[in-house]
């Protein structure tokens, strides 16, 4: 290896592995005796105070202490302020404790609760050296931190401020990672700038950085105590950076901060979203208050300055933009026009080039229009454009635009596309910009292409990330999209179809079981991990199976022309980690109809073809101005595959006792981690103590429900969602004795357990529609129904509405829902009139063909046009 890589591998591998202290942090989590480590032998030149609000962080200030007790700088250039804002638990005892081993160093003030900001002004006020800093009490720093710090400082003596590498600390995991999303600062090492030059990077937080005392008391700076939730951080930073006349700013890469992300997830910046303040106190006490004090500083609002805000803004628009769900959580109608009126004020503070040339990053171009929307005027803004997909065989490009005026030419003639579809783009209420999916022919890859609008001629096309400016070759423009796809080289016109990778019984083993029957001569094959219970039994039916993981599966995989499957994630369709599913046709069965709004999802997932079930699921994807961005030859109104079988089996099902079919739907926010390349999830804690787990446990565990069951005869059948059961098994849910636990993992399919059944209870499962399509009584148990579409699942609210649409009454009570089953027993398990007939007018699909149509459809992809 040459002298140059060898250096190279060094330094990257000293970056990346932990310095001495947080291998003997780590190593300390572990032991059962703390070892103490020599302090440092360097003499620096200037003495640091780290100041630092504690409370309620017993478990963390060991750490935390430590890491100062052993940096490499002499004890004797360190003081720590620890300001106790009023904390309840042991804290106050931990800091004395590290006061009498380290009495010079440490002072330790106490105060009544009064939060963050009000702490670290105390600890301001009492500070006595030129140079402060502020960690904060979960947090540490690497053992060389002080020291080169010092040594910057002591050959740069005009620097201002210095800010320092900041890296990630997962508690959960034991890891160190480097991937905070203003890393790019430190990414090409050390960096220093001038006070007024306008490309200082953003700087937001106080920790991890060094400010001069004796300029924070010459501009009578402090943190302001009223701004809550979050920015009191950056609102201090920007006006020091404002307030400066002279010097320089430095970026130091080798002093690391280590920022915990704590495993109870309970931080101010995770819990900040949970209110009101984070719209309305920042904007307005934060943002704008920044801006007002560059006015009064400068005259002018530096472009620093505005990026700084802009980013800020860009984790609301990503919280926010088509997730009217969350605002709702937070805010009433009259606070979302707060929001807005306010946003608009910001924006006018903004220079369009700075937001047109903010990194994409941090905000998408789509997230940028809908920002505009907020501008007066709105002003120019380039004409961008993306490539979305292609499909060689047809012969034609799916564009996305932003303007609906824009024209396509290729070899100077204008073409028009073969199909548009308009998505709408939302934000606090307010329909904010527009997206236009369009198809646009080609005839041969040597035309070049061209687009724009009346106002902005010769738009960028971005493909992959390259940006085509003005006309480019078709040719180049398909080269860039399938640059990766000679990896995956397809051999013949072979299908993978699967469900999950550890169950089957969905739609793609019934449509696998279709193509085996009635186009053997199709060349298929059915994936599943080894070790399922369903795997024996579908090999023993002749189906060609493919272990998931195993060298085969890979092999095909790779080389097959099409993906078929009722799951979308991504060890699915992106088993590789790449685009490579973006050479096969990928073809998404669903696992259940889709009555809510899943866009901010599925427009990631690179379908060819969606098949939908009942009318309003099909527009709701394919209708001008509907969230998704899906055009109408993307998706097909076929029915479900599994629906055929049902049908079958319901009509010859022999007479049976009645069963209450007891089947609840998941909720994100109690979800574990997934387990790499799977549908498996590993258990969390949070289940334990949720309401979820609480009401359905006393449900089944209702005394009045097994009398209704004795009475009428009834069989009670738990039917747990796949990411419940680890729960049931592992003893952390209970299942009385009197109640069959239903599994896919047994001899009976989940087609059975609908069959049978003789009403379903569900909260918002999906597969109420299966058990609606036998026109069967249901049951809808929503005790959350507040909290579900506001954040605690995946869903927003979409074309479906249970009051008007639903198929069986809704109860938000156990007595209720006890008081409406007892009545449907009663009446001999039959649905109500008004509930029979929503039924009949939701499925025009009862004639067992549905998997005829799915075939058919997918066999049109290879259609040309």
């Amino acid at each position: 290896m040459p002298q140059s890589s060898v250096k190279r591998f060094r330094t990257w591998l000293k970056r990346a592995l932990p310095d001495g202290l947080v291998r003997r942090l780590r190593g300390r989590r572990t032991a059962t005796t703390k070892q103490e480590g020599e302090s440092g032998t360097y003499r620096g030149k200037e003495t640091y105070t780290v100041i630092t609000a504690v409370y309620n962080a017993e478990a963390y200030l060991d750490d935390y202490f430590e890491s100062l007790y052993h940096q490499t700088i002499s004890r004797e250039n360190l003081r720590i302020i620890t300001v106790d804002d009023g904390s309840t638990d042991g804290s106050a005892d931990i800091i004395k404790a590290w006061q009498q081993k380290w009495p010079d160093a440490i002072t330790y003030l106490h105060k009544e609760n009064g939060g963050q900001a009000s702490a670290r002004n105390l600890g301001m006020r009492h500070a006595q050296t030129e140079w402060i800093t502020f960690i904060d009490q979960d947090d540490f720093v690497s053992s060389d931190y002080f020291e080169l710090v010092d040594r910057t400082i002591k050959k740069r003596p005009a620097l201002q401020l210095v800010s320092c590498n900041y890296i990630y600390y997962l508690e959960t995991t034991d890891e160190y990672r480097d991937t905070h999303a203003l890393r790019y600062r430190f990414e090409t090492g050390d960096s220093y700038f001038a006070f007024n030059n306008e490309d200082i990077p953003i700087q937001l937080s106080v920790t991890a950085a060094f400010f001069r005392l004796s300029l924070i008391g010459r501009y009578r700076l402090e943190a302001d105590e009223g701004m809550k939730p979050v920015f009191e951080d950056a609102l201090f930073v920007g006006q020091y950076l404002l307030s400066l006349e002279a010097g320089i700013v430095g970026f130091l890469s080798r002093p690391k901060y280590y920022y915990r992300k704590r495993q109870t997830a309970d931080s101010g910046l995770d819990t900040s979203w949970s209110g009101s303040g984070r719209l309305l106190v920042v904007p307005r006490r934060g943002w704008l208050s920044l801006f007002e004090f560059a006015q009064e500083k400068k005259g002018f609002v530096p472009a620093y300055t505005q990026r700084a805000i802009l980013y800020d803004l860009s984790w609301t628009v990503k919280r926010f933009m088509n997730h009217p769900e969350r605002a709702e959580a937070v805010l009433d109608k009259e606070g979302e026009a707060e929001f807005c009126s306010l946003l608009r004020q910001v924006c006018a503070h903004i220079d369009l080039s700075v937001l047109a040339s903010f990194p994409d990053r941090y905000l998408n171009y789509s997230q940028k229009r809908c920002l505009l929307f907020f501008f007066d005027p709105p002003g120019p803004v380039e004409e961008r454009a993306y490539l979305r997909k292609v499909d060689l065989a047809k012969k034609r490009l799916l564009i996305e635009t932003f303007s609906e005026d824009v024209s396509f030419f290729l070899d100077g003639g204008e073409v028009a596309p073969v199909e548009s579809k308009a998505v709408q783009l939302w934000f606090f209420g307010t329909s904010a910009a527009r997206s236009y999916e369009r198809w646009i022919p080609y005839e041969d890859p040597r035309q070049i292409f061209f687009f724009g609008t009346d106002e902005v001629r010769g738009g960028i096309l971005s493909v992959r990330g390259t940006s085509f400016v003005g006309s480019t070759a078709v040719g180049e423009l398909l080269d860039r999209y399938t640059r990766s796809w000679s990896d995956y080289e397809q051999d013949g016109d072979v299908w993978i179809v699967m469900d999950r990778d550890t169950q089957a019984d969905d739609n793609g083993e019934h449509f696998y079981r279709y193509l085996m029957r009635e186009h053997p001569e199709q060349d298929a094959y059915f994936v599943l991990r080894q070790d399922s219970a369903d795997w024996q039994r579908l090999q023993d039916e002749g189906f060609k199976m493919l272990a998931f993981g195993s060298a085969e599966h890979e092999r095909i995989l790779k080389s097959c022309s099409k993906i078929i499957s009722s799951q979308a994630g991504y060890y699915v369709r992106s088993y590789f980690g790449d685009h490579f599913h973006d050479s096969k046709d990928f073809v998404f069965l669903q696992h259940g109809v889709n009555q809510n709004n899943f866009s901010n999802w599925l427009n990631t997932v690179p379908v060819s073809l969606f098949v939908t079930t009942i009318p309003q699921e099909y527009h709701s994807f394919t209708e001008d101005g509907s969230p998704y961005v899906y055009t109408p030859s993307q998706v097909s109104l076929t029915g479900f595959p599994r629906h055929d079988a049902l049908l079958e089996k319901a009509q010859s099902a022999e007479e049976s006792a009645p069963e209450i079919l007891v089947n609840p739907t998941w909720r994100n926010d109690l979800a574990g981690p997934i387990i790499q390349n799977s549908a498996l999830r590993e258990t969390s804690p949070v289940f334990m103590e949720s309401e979820y787990k609480r009401r359905w446990e006393s449900l089944l565990a209702s005394a009045r429900l097994q009398e209704i069951a004795e009475r009428y005869g009834c069989k009670v059948v738990f039917f747990p969602h796949a990411n419940i059961l680890p729960y049931v098994e592992e003893g952390m849910f209970t299942v009385p004795d009197y109640v069959e636990l239903a599994s896919a993992d047994g001899d009976a399919s989940i087609q059975d357990y609908f069959s049978r059944a003789s009403v379903c209870i569900t909260d918002y499962s999906s597969t109420i529609f299966d058990v609606a399509f036998l026109g069967k009584p249901c049951l809808y148990y929503q005790f959350d129904k507040d909290s579900f579409y506001a954040g605690s699942h995946s869903y927003i609210q979409g074309y479906f509405d249970y009051e008007k649409d639903g198929f069986g009454p809704i109860a938000e009570t156990e007595d209720a829902l006890l008081d409406e089953l007892e009545q449907i027993a009663e009446r001999g398990f039959v649905s109500a009139e008004e509930y029979t007939g929503r039924m009949d007018e939701t499925f025009i699909f009862r004639d067992g063909r549905c998997c005829e149509r799915v075939y058919e459809a997918i066999k049109g992809l290879d259609r040309p046009s």
